[in-house]
């Protein structure tokens, strides 16, 4: 184990390390160590000067998981938190898939593949994090889509940045194939086509952001108020984007520690009067069409429960 797995999460998860307080020692120390797998992920991508080692690093990631070495430095620990919570290893594959597609300019082009991206590299962790959490197996979908939700939200606050980086993420069908050089020096007109743009997205991450609530059901309850404040926080950089009109060029959007103290009030209170997953149920299944034709290993859960309830219809 990592000697401190907390120490990534306080620096760069700061809200998802708030959330964190709301959860039982043992389950929060499993949350963070699973944070650290996906940030040392993470920063191999973005800090990396050489993209092209960056690669041959990931790849080197990838066979150590599928040949399960546990002595392997920097994936050694999560390959030991697989087992103890009995996650399924392929998921940090396909993280390691997602992350690996910012190695170069990305220029996504459609919604499908927003969804997919915002799948790999977020709804996966939501896999992750379920049985970590306690979750029933029925809850699993839910949490593969607030992770969905929180990671549109991200590419939402970061168009800019994102931008400056060579990366567009907004699908290109929604502003008329504009690149990233173009985003980062839009024109009034093309900020504009980018600004509605922003707000479809976010439109769209509230989508899953319901879902994803709705599925705190699955969960134990003393772990539901983890999940809620951690959703609150973080969709509320969204409905902060929409009110200063999505001027993504302003920089990026922060909520404020005492914003989050309040936010995490009013999920728990929410939680209390019953607002939210007071009661099961049913998936929306078209919530995952983007992500049928998907051929990764992990994606099995969802391609088996989709069809399912497909033969129920």
């Amino acid at each position: 184990m990592q000697d401190d797995p907390t120490a990534l999460l306080k620096k760069h998860g700061k809200s998802f390390n708030f959330a964190r307080l709301f959860l039982g020692t043992d389950t929060g120390m499993a949350a963070a160590r699973l944070y650290g797998f996906c940030r040392i992920v993470d920063d191999i991508a973005d800090e990396s000067p050489d993209k092209d080692q960056a690669k041959k690093q990931l790849e080197e990631l990838h066979h150590a998981i599928l040949q399960n070495k546990t002595e392997h430095p920097l994936i050694g620990d999560f390959l030991q938190l697989c087992e103890e919570y009995n996650i399924d290893r392929n998921n940090g594959i396909t993280l390691i898939q997602g992350v690996s597609e910012d190695l170069y300019q990305q220029a996504l082009e459609t919604e499908q593949e927003i969804v997919n991206y915002a799948y790999k590299v977020a709804g996966v962790v939501g896999l992750m994090m379920a049985p970590i959490l306690g979750a029933k197996e029925e809850g699993y979908q839910f949490a593969v889509d607030l992770g969905i939700g929180m990671q549109l939200t991200n590419i939402a606050r970061d168009v800019m940045e994102d931008a400056n980086m060579g990366r567009r993420y907004i699908p290109g069908e929604w502003i008329n194939a504009l690149s990233a050089e173009q985003i980062a020096f839009a024109r009034l007109d093309d900020r504009q086509k980018i600004q509605h743009a922003i707000v479809k997205l976010l439109s769209l991450a509230e989508e899953y952001y319901q879902s994803g609530l709705a599925g705190l059901y699955y969960l134990p309850n003393g772990n539901k108020r983890a999940i809620a404040v951690a959703a609150y926080v973080y969709r509320q950089i969204g409905r902060k984007l929409l009110k200063q009109d999505c001027e993504y060029w302003q920089g990026r959007v922060y909520i404020s520690p005492l914003h989050k103290i309040i936010l995490a009030v009013q999920a728990l209170w929410h939680l209390r009067i019953n607002k939210f997953a007071e009661k099961a149920v049913k998936h929306r299944s078209e919530l995952h069409t983007h992500l049928i034709e998907s051929q990764s290993a992990s994606h099995n859960y969802l391609h088996e429960n989709i069809q399912a309830k497909e033969k129920t219809l």
